[in-house]
This record gives C-alpha cells, sequence and structure tokens, in this order.
C-alpha cells in the first residue's frame, strides 16, 4: 500500500472505525463458537448471545468469558485429588476415599408431599430429577457430602449425558460459609480461588443468561441456625432465577428447606452389601483381615444393624486401621469412632461435646432401665439435653413427620447402650458418693442372669470398656449373683430388645429351658456365659490386671472346660498369662467333637422312628401337644457360619511349675480328620495334670493316632472310658499300660479279649464297668484272669447284657474277694447261681447300691433277694428293672423285708401283673422308709387303689423327703383316679419333680375337674419346679387355667411343665 493511502487510513477515522468493528466481529465469533461448544446452549440462547455480543454493553462480553474461565476452573477443581479426596476424620491421614474411583451404592427414595416413599431411585434417576429445588435428606453420615460431591465430579468428567444439561456446577458446603459472604465470595472462596474475575454482578448475570443451566449443589443446609443470606436469597429468588438447586439436610432439620422443594429425596439407611464393599475395597491388601471381618458380620445380626451409614462403615475401618492390633468387637468399634468422628469433627467444640455426650448418656441410661428408645422434650430436658446441640453433633435424630410433638432417638440402640456405658463409668468413677450410689441402683436392677444374657448384655459390655475400676465392679456384682436364688428368674418383662437384637433370642430362648434344672444345667451354663463375658471384657478393656483376682477367685474350686477343637482364644489367653489357675480349679475337661457325632437323641431325627408308632388323629385344639422335631431344634441350634477345623494351639505354653490341675479330662468324640493337629493340642495340655481322665466315643481309632501322646504320659491315666469304639488288639495293649487306671469302661459291640484277660494288671482298679452293645453276648466270667480278685480296691462292678449261664457261681466267688465293693450293677438274661451271688453281696458291710435288669428277674430272683435284704442295712440305692414277676409271693416278701432297708434314699420297683397285685403292700412299707427321696412306680403297676394308697401314705406324712415322684406309663389309672390322688396327696414339702406321662400310643383329653384338682396340687407342693405330663392333651384354656396358679406358684421363676410331644411326624388333625 503507498504510504499516501497508508497515510490517509490511518487518518481517517470513518475507516478506523470500520476496521475496529471488523476485528470484534471475528473476535466475537471466535467467542461465540467456543461458548457453543462449551455450554452447549439452546438455539434460544445462541440468540441472545449473538444480539448481546453485537451489542455495546461491555458487562455482556465480561459474563460470556468469565463463565466460560469458571467452567474451566470448576472441572479442574473437581478433578483434583483435594475435592475427590473423602475423608470424615478430618485429623486422621492414614484413611480416605476417592471419590473417582471408589463409590459405594446408598439406598433413596423419591418421597411425597406427606414425606411416604413413592419409588426407589439410582443414581442415574437422582440426577435426572435434579431441577428446580431436590432436598435431600439422611441421617448424619448418610452420604449425602459423597452423592453432591459425586455428582459435581461426574458433571466434570464429561462422561456423563444426564449432567451434560448444566453447563456451570456450584458445589457449596454452607459449614464452611460466613453470614455477610456473598455468593460469589462463596464460589471464589471454596471453589476457583482468588484469581478469578467473578464478581456480583457478573455471576447475576451468568445465573440470569444461562438460568436452569446452573446447577447448585448446596451440602449441610440447615447445619447451622441460620444459612448465609446469599444462599437464602438464591431460594427465594429461584422461581426468578430458573436455576437448579440440590441441597442436602440432616433427618428432621429440613423444615424450612422442604418450603422452597419442588423434589424431596430420602437416603435410607446403608445397603449391607455397600459395607463388604467398601471393606473389600479399603483392605484389599489384607483379604485374611476381610475374612474375619465378615465372618463377624454375618454371625452378628447387632453388627449388621448397626453399619447402617456409610459414615459408620468407614469409621469401623479407619478405626481398624489407626488401632491395627487392639481386638475389640466390631459393633464396640463402631460406636467408639462414631464419638471420635464428632471430636474430629469439631476440633474446638470439644469440652462442648464432651458434656453433651455426658448428658446424652444419662438419657440413654434412664430410657434403658426403662426400655425406651425414643424420647420427648421433657425426656431430653430432665437429663439435661440441649436437643440443638445434640442434632448438631450428631449424637441424637430427630423424627417431626406426621407428629404433634418431634421425638428424638438414638442412631441405633447399640449407641444408647454405649453412651448410657459411658454415663454409668462416669458415676462409678465419681468421687461424689450420692453419683455412686445411682450407679449402683442401676446396676442392681440387672438382678437377673436372663437379663444379664439379654436385654442388658450389650450395655454391659459398653460400660466395662473405659476404666478397670468400673469393669472389677460389674463383673464382681455379677458373680455374687450365682449365690442369689433370685438371679435365676426367667421371666421377661420386655422382648423390645430382641428387635434390634435378634441374635440374643437363643440364648434367652436356652436359659429359659434350662431354669428347671438350676442345680446342674443351668449353673454350668450361667457360669461359663459369665467367665467367657469377664475375660473377654477384661481383655479388651485393658484391666486385666485388676480383674484377674476376681476372676481367680471365681474359678477357685470349679470345673472348667474347654472346646479343644474351638477353644475360647480369650480363656486360653488367660489361662496363660495366669497359670495359678489351673490349681484352683476342680478339674480341667478339654472336648474334642469330630463329624458324624452320633447323639442320643438322633433317633428322633430318623423317620424310621415313625413306622414304630402309628400317626395320632387329634381334635385341632389339640393339635399343639404336638411338636415337629426339625422346626424345635431349629429354633435353639445356633448358626455356625465358620469353617470346622482344629484351632493349632502348638505355641500355647502354659509355664504351670507346680500349679497343676488336681483332674484333667480329655473327652473325644466323633471322627477326627485333622490328626496332626489335635496331636500338637493334646500335648500342650497333658503335662498339666498328673491324673488324667480319658472319654472316647464313638471315634475309631482315637488311641491308634494319638499313641505318642498316650505314651508320654501313659503312668498319669487314671481313668478310661471306651464307648461304642471298636478296639484293635494294639489299642487294647495300650490300654493295659495304664498302671494307674482307677476306672475302666468299655461298651462296644465285641468283646475286647485281650484286655479282659489282664485286667489284673491294674492294681490301682476301683470301678470296672463292662457294656455289651449287643444283649447277651459277652462270656466275660469265662476270661477274667485268676489274677482279678487280687484287686482289692475295686469299689464298682456294672456288667451289663453279659452272658452268666455256665460262669455265674464263678463270677461269685470273685465277688466275695471284694471287700470294699460299694455298687453293683447287673443286666443279664440267665444268672444261674443268683442266690450264692446274692447271698455274697449281702456279706459286704459296704454296699450302698444295687441295680438289676433283664430277662433272669423272676420271682425266684425276688425271693432270694428279699432272704438277704435285711442284712443290707446300709443300702441306699435299690433298683430293681424286669416284668417277668407273676407271682405276687416273691413281692409280698420284698415288702416283708423293705422296712430294714432305713437308710434307702431311691428305689425303683418291677413291673409285671404280680408288682400291680402288691402295689399296696409295698407302698404300706413306705412308711418305715423315711428317707426315701426317689421312688419309682411305673410301666402300668398302679391303678386306681394303689394309688390312693400312695396318696394316703403322702397325707399321712410318711414321705416328707421325697423329692422326685415318677408314676410314668400306668395307663391303667382313670382320670377319676388321677382327680382323687391329686386331691388328696399332701405334706410333700420337699417334692421338686412330678412324673405322670403317658406312652405316645396311650394320650387321653384331660378332663376338666381332673386338671383342676391338678392345679389345686401343683399349688399345694410349693417345691414344685418340674411336671412331666406327656400324653396329657390339653388346650389353650387349660393352659391358661395352668399359667394362671403358675404365676402365683413359689418357683413360677423356674417352674417348667413338659406335656408336648417332639416328633418327627406330625398327627392328623380333625379340622
Amino acid at each position: 500500500m503507498p504510504f499516501c493511502y497508508y497515510y490517509c487510513y490511518c487518518r481517517c477515522e470513518f475507516l478506523q472505525n470500520l476496521a475496529q468493528s471488523k476485528s470484534r466481529e471475528v473476535e466475537n465469533e471466535k467467542l461465540k463458537k467456543n461458548l457453543q461448544t462449551q455450554f452447549c446452549v439452546s438455539e434460544i440462547q445462541k440468540t441472545c448471545l449473538n444480539n448481546e455480543i453485537y451489542g455495546t454493553d461491555i458487562s455482556s462480553e465480561c459474563w460470556v468469558q468469565e463463565a466460560a474461565n469458571l467452567k474451566h476452573q470448576l472441572m479442574a477443581f473437581y478433578n483434583s485429588w483435594n475435592f475427590s479426596k473423602l475423608s470424615s476424620f478430618p485429623d486422621s491421614s492414614h484413611l480416605s476415599i476417592d471419590l473417582k474411583s471408589l463409590f459405594a451404592d446408598i439406598s433413596v427414595v423419591l418421597k411425597d408431599t406427606k414425606n411416604q416413599p413413592v419409588r426407589q431411585l439410582t443414581l442415574p434417576d437422582i440426577l435426572s430429577v435434579l431441577s428446580d429445588i431436590t432436598m435431600i435428606e439422611g441421617e448424619a453420615g448418610s452420604g449425602k457430602t459423597a452423592l453432591l460431591r459425586k455428582i459435581a465430579i461426574l458433571w466434570a468428567s464429561g462422561t456423563c449425558p444426564i449432567l451434560s444439561r448444566f453447563s456451570l456446577v456450584f458445589y457449596i458446603s454452607i459449614s464452611s460459609t460466613e453470614n455477610q459472604q456473598t455468593l460469589s465470595d462463596i464460589i471464589r472462596k471454596q471453589l476457583v480461588g482468588s484469581t478469578t474475575l467473578l464478581n456480583e454482578n457478573v455471576l447475576e448475570e451468568i445465573i440470569r443468561h444461562l438460568g436452569n443451566q446452573v446447577l447448585f449443589l448446596v451440602d449441610d443446609y440447615g447445619e447451622t441456625e441460620l444459612a448465609p443470606e446469599a444462599i437464602e436469597d438464591l431460594m427465594l429468588n429461584n422461581p426468578a432465577n430458573r436455576v437448579s438447586v440440590a441441597a442436602t439436610t440432616c433427618t428432621g432439620t429440613g423444615r424450612k428447606l422442604r418450603k422452597y422443594a419442588r423434589n424431596v429425596i430420602g437416603i435410607q439407611e446403608f445397603p449391607l452389601y455397600s459395607s463388604i464393599y467398601l471393606c473389600r475395597q479399603l483392605f484389599s491388601h489384607d483379604m485374611a483381615f476381610v475374612e474375619t471381618f465378615l465372618l463377624e458380620l454375618i454371625s452378628s445380626k447387632t453388627l449388621q444393624a448397626a453399619l447402617k451409614t456409610p459414615l459408620f462403615a468407614f469409621a469401623l475401618c479407619v478405626y481398624w486401621v489407626e488401632n491395627p492390633n487392639e481386638k475389640v468387637s466390631g459393633d464396640t468399634v463402631i460406636c467408639k469412632a462414631y464419638l471420635m468422628h464428632n471430636m474430629l469433627n469439631h476440633p474446638k467444640e470439644r469440652d462442648r461435646v464432651k458434656a453433651l455426650i455426658s448428658s446424652c448418656g444419662q438419657l440413654a441410661l434412664n430410657g434403658l432401665i426403662q426400655s425406651c428408645f425414643e424420647f420427648t422434650d421433657g425426656d431430653l430436658c430432665t437429663s439435661g439435653v440441649n436437643s440443638n446441640d445434640a442434632l448438631k453433633f450428631g449424637l441424637l435424630s430427630k423424627l417431626t413427620s406426621q407428629r404433634l410433638h418431634p421425638i428424638y432417638k438414638f442412631f441405633h440402640p447399640s449407641f444408647q447402650e454405649f453412651l448410657a456405658g459411658i454415663r454409668i463409668n462416669e458415676l462409678m468413677e465419681s468421687t461424689d458418693s450420692v453419683q455412686v450410689e445411682h450407679a449402683t441402683l442401676y446396676l442392681r436392677q440387672i438382678n437377673t442372669f436372663i437379663k444379664i444374657a439379654g436385654r442388658y448384655h450389650y450395655f454391659l459390655k459398653y460400660s466395662c470398656m473405659h476404666s478397670p475400676k468400673t469393669t472389677s465392679i460389674i463383673i464382681s456384682y455379677l458373680f455374687d449373683l450365682m449365690n442369689n436364688s433370685d438371679a435365676y428368674d426367667c421371666q421377661v418383662d420386655t422382648t423390645n430388645h430382641l428387635q434390634h437384637h435378634p441374635d440374643l433370642a437363643n440364648i434367652e430362648e436356652i436359659i429359659s429351658l434350662l431354669s428347671s434344672n438350676k442345680q446342674h444345667f443351668l449353673l454350668s451354663f450361667v457360669f461359663y456365659m459369665l467367665l467367657y463375658f469377664s475375660i473377654k471384657v477384661a481383655q479388651e478393656s485393658n484391666s486385666m490386671t485388676e480383674c484377674a483376682p476376681i476372676i481367680l477367685r471365681f474359678l477357685s474350686g470349679q470345673d472348667l472346660s474347654m472346646d479343644l477343637t474351638s477353644p475360647n482364644v480369650e480363656l486360653c489367653r488367660f489361662l496363660k498369662q495366669y497359670p495359678e489357675a489351673f490349681s484352683m480349679i476342680r478339674s480341667l475337661t478339654l472336648s474334642v467333637s469330630g463329624t458324624e457325632c452320633e447323639s442320643d437323641l438322633d433317633f428322633v431325627h430318623n423317620d424310621d422312628f415313625a413306622s414304630h408308632w402309628d400317626v395320632q388323629t387329634v381334635d385341632q385344639e389339640y393339635s399343639q401337644a404336638f411338636q415337629l422335631v426339625s422346626e424345635v431344634f431349629q429354633k435353639t441350634t445356633p448358626k455356625n457360619y465358620l469353617l470346622r477345623k482344629n484351632v493349632d494351639l502348638s505355641n500355647l505354653v502354659f509355664n504351670v511349675g507346680t500349679s497343676k490341675s488336681p483332674v484333667l479330662k480329655i473327652e473325644v468324640s466323633g471322627h477326627i480328620i485333622d490328626w496332626g493337629t489335635l496331636l500338637c493340642n493334646l500335648m500342650v495340655f497333658l503335662s498339666l495334670s498328673d491324673r488324667i481322665e480319658l472319654y472316647v466315643k464313638c471315634c475309631p481309632g482315637f488311641l491308634a493316632s494319638v499313641r505318642m501322646c498316650i505314651e508320654k504320659y501313659v503312668d498319669k491315666f487314671v481313668k478310661c472310658s471306651i464307648c461304642k469304639v471298636g478296639l484293635s488288639t494294639e489299642e487294647e495293649k495300650l490300654i493295659i499300660q495304664m498302671s494307674s487306671l482307677e476306672t475302666l469302661e468299655v461298651t462296644v459291640s465285641h468283646l475286647p479279649e485281650y484286655l479282659i484277660s489282664h485286667l489284673d494288671r491294674f492294681q490301682e482298679l476301683k470301678e470296672l464297668i463292662l457294656t455289651c452293645r449287643l444283649s447277651d453276648e459277652w462270656d466275660v466270667i469265662n476270661i477274667l484272669p485268676d489274677g482279678f480278685k487280687k484287686l482289692q480296691h475295686i469299689k464298682k462292678i456294672e456288667l451289663n447284657n453279659v452272658n452268666l449261664r455256665t460262669h455265674s457261681l464263678q463270677f461269685a466267688k470273685f465277688i466275695e474277694h471284694f471287700s470294699n465293693l460299694s455298687c453293683f450293677v447287673l443286666s443279664c438274661d440267665c444268672c444261674p447261681e443268683f442266690e450264692k451271688l446274692i447271698k455274697t453281696l449281702s456279706q459286704n458291710r459296704q454296699i450302698k447300691k444295687i441295680h438289676l435288669s433283664g430277662l433272669f428277674i423272676t420271682n425266684k430272683e425276688i425271693l432270694d433277694l428279699a432272704a438277704v435284704l435285711p442284712s443290707l442295712t446300709d443300702l441306699v440305692v435299690l433298683k430293681i428293672e424286669g416284668n417277668r414277676c407273676v407271682d405276687s409271693g416273691g413281692l409280698n416278701a420284698l415288702a416283708q423285708a423293705l422296712p430294714s432297708l432305713v437308710n434307702l434314699e431311691e428305689l425303683y420297683l418291677p413291673s409285671g401283673p404280680a408288682m400291680k397285685e402288691s402295689a399296696i403292700v409295698i407302698i404300706r412299707q413306705f412308711k418305715h422308709l423315711p428317707n426315701l427321696k426317689n421312688i419309682y412306680l411305673t410301666n402300668n403297676v398302679l391303678d386306681d387303689s394303689s394309688l390312693m394308697a400312695l396318696a394316703h401314705e403322702t397325707k399321712e406324712g410318711n414321705l416328707s423327703n421325697l423329692s422326685m415322684l415318677n408314676l410314668s406309663a400306668n395307663h391303667d389309672i382313670t382320670q377319676a383316679g388321677w382327680r382323687d390322688f391329686f386331691l388328696t396327696i399332701d405334706n410333700l414339702a420337699s417334692l421338686t419333680e412330678l412324673c405322670i406321662a403317658r406312652v405316645y400310643a396311650h394320650q387321653f383329653k384331660t378332663d376338666p375337674s381332673t386338671l383342676i384338682a391338678l392345679v389345686q396340687c401343683v399349688s399345694r407342693l410349693h417345691r414344685l419346679n418340674k411336671l412331666i405330663m406327656h400324653g396329657w392333651l390339653l388346650d389353650e384354656k387349660d393352659l391358661e387355667m395352668f399359667n394362671a396358679m403358675k404365676q402365683k406358684h413359689p418357683q413360677s421363676k423356674s417352674f417348667m411343665l413338659l406335656w408336648q410331644w417332639i416328633l418327627p411326624f406330625r398327627p392328623i388333625v380333625n379340622e
């Protein structure tokens, strides 16, 4: 271009304006294309942009450019680690979640205007309903923050078509704002920093032009009493602004937000599979730990229920990461971690949080004692709880929907129990005697074992987690309850706790079933329940130093048992730390249960059982007298999800020194698979005592497999019991090596000839029990060594199903050498020289028990026995089982001899027609037997008249010491006979058990007058706690009458009525 032209161009204003206009057109076209690409604007908005861009307003250019910059900055921020990293514990750097790669499913529902669920929503559904104002409510820690952040991250990824409709997405945390901040100030501070030119005017222009293409994700709305004014304006002006807002709020605090909301979304309980997913992802490097956690989770309903929010699942993981060596159950960890979360999330208000925990603990404690899990404002006021603070710090939830007055509750009953435990610990540790007395009063309300095992189990557990002083006080109190008879009361005031802890139902049912046998089974069950509990809480709370002396005193003089296949780990650890416990106990029993272990009740499960009995036909009202065995055992059999494998204890070393157990018992049953581990485990314990008792049942090859163990300690075995196990010659020889054996018990099918022929090797033998499982097969006496008669320490001989056809005289000659014999039991089909045998026994003044049974008992044998009874004045137990007595002469002679047995405590009489004739004569002799405690008159030996004779004996006070009366299977007694009997009997102050059962094939409907007489009878028997009356059909009205009496009975707390059959088949019911 010539210079003149250039000069003119530069000096010409018109040409300059024209050039600038063309340049602006080019730049604006570039910017328009950029906005179209970046924002995906609609055609209408493109037109709007055209109009604004070609206008002369500078602010229009500013908002467009600033919007483009904002988008880049927001995407960069949302894709950064600082935003996608989520840690619920700010002060913890050990564990965090990257929301870009890890996001667990949450359960979300869309709600209607009445706050009722409409339908379940998936994540795509949630993204689709984000328009206008959407309210997202959920409990503290339910995943609200994670959900909003995940939405922002998905938008920033550019790969989510559902969110592509939004040009800008702003994530704002209300808890990080200040009240005087403007909206642009909040965005600059939280999202994009101070380098941006964004101001309030530009932001207003962006919102005005983009409208519903802008999404605000407002977190923690309602967290503070007043939201920033800018946020409130955003909500109020939204109909004009047309932006989309998704705001989260805690359940119970969203009343104001609900006024603005078009959609309401509720976050429900966290799915259990999502908790498992989090655990697997966060601990993918340690799958063994994951497996342990899953096993505890599967077997604990309480732990499953506690994992109701992502926060609790995450808190559990954080706690385990920061405390890898702490062995605390999962439910305790969740509560500890949750309180830790509150402390860490409010570092400037820790004292305030601590005070609130204390007052909430008082509220929790009061509610727990009253079985209350929902609270009013009045309850909170009584306990000194500030409701606003409790909601703010997440200790309580507030329920207002469809209620006149708000209701408060803890996030889970376990957390309520945990806070109650914290509070009672504070009271017990207080220097104020009044507070200590309050704690004692609370503790004394937990006064029965069924409360300890059920309703207050977790409360007691959590109470012991805080200080050695509290732990020692509580376990001492629990141990002392064993000496309180009222503690065995099995009445349950409420079952509310089972809704939250369904895993406690089984143990409550077991205690109830055992309650009538509290002197045996229940005492043992309660002992181990308290022992395991005390050791576990002492170890978990690091209070063992203070609690060990208390536990050791509790163990003193007790019989201690341990499952060697799956031992109680806490008990093993305690015994290792305090080996002196072994010398304090009375005995230690190690049990080994293999597979296919035969149970004494296995026949009940067998379908062939039905072939022995006709299926009964009953009316509908009596059908409850029959229970299906599969249903009954299913209720009481706990589920075991663990693989059945032996635990290796070979590294467990007890430095007992001289602190050995007086007796070590080894009980083995079933087929053993892992012999190697069993052998190692046995070696650990065999050195703990100098007296070992071995019991083997249904475990073939056991003796041969552990031969090495036995041979090392062979001189320490004092008892050997072999049941239902075939013995090889090598195993018989191994038993013979037990030179210190005092008791030998063998119950097998085939005669162990080598063992029996060498019985004289056992110079210390005191008890010999031989039982042939096949009737009358063993010719034992013929192979007994001559030296057998030299065993001078023999006190008990028991031979069952043996063959004495040809050697009964030889047996009598053996018996005469045993001057210390006190117990004689014989069961056989034939004993020709019984007269000589019984005369020999009568010459022994030590005899305390005689038990005879089998087909050999006829009239002659009864006469022979009657002839020598006057010489057996010290006899305590006389049992005669047989039904071949057809002549009453022998039984009459027996009756005449009975008065000489002044020390007799137990009498079992034979059956048969002759016995029925002589029953009255025998019963009238009871007045001469003042020490009688147990009487068996069974199997059709009584009729109406003899039953009344028995009733008159009781009424005259001749059976005042009787504790058990068995009258079962007397089917010739009429209902009138029973009625008169019940109305007559009296003066049985010591009677604890009465059996009037009938066999399955002889059931009858109980006549109302007979039942009334029975109920009146039981009401007079103040110590009776067990009534067995199978075969007496009862309807609902009968049971109501009986239960009404039972409530007033002195033994109502432990009374057991057994009347229902448990069978493998159902009866035929007449509809």
